[in-house]
């Protein structure tokens, strides 16, 4: 039986050849946005990313805000908002290669 875990698993294993041009990968989307999220002291945050569009809500309805690091992974089958900002298969795999594989946090020099 694949749960949840499994299948962040097996997309995060999928080969870059893979990469399709017809999928719909949210951080290609004009609405994914970059933002920082306070943890610990003032001055440390960590990146984390939210549809300006809304499309990612919890089940009583507030909105999800996902890893920085889990962005690639974020493709849903249609999106009534998805607005590409260039090649996917291009993007997506220049991403994958620069994406942090765990969550990291910053300090704010400010």
């Amino acid at each position: 039986m694949r749960t949840a875990q499994t299948a962040e698993v097996i997309s995060t294993t999928e080969s870059l050849t893979e990469i399709s041009s017809d999928k719909i990968y949210c951080a290609n989307c004009v609405n994914c946005k970059l933002i920082r999220s306070k943890t610990g002291s003032g001055s440390q945050y960590c990146l984390r990313v939210r549809c300006d569009a809304g499309m990612w809500k919890k089940k009583l309805g507030e909105e999800k805000i996902y890893k920085y690091f889990t962005v690639a992974r974020r493709s849903p089958d249609t999106c009534p908002h998805y607005e590409p900002m260039g090649d996917p298969r291009e993007f997506i795999k220049e991403l994958k290669k620069t994406l942090p594989i765990k969550d990291e946090v910053y300090t704010s020099l400010y």
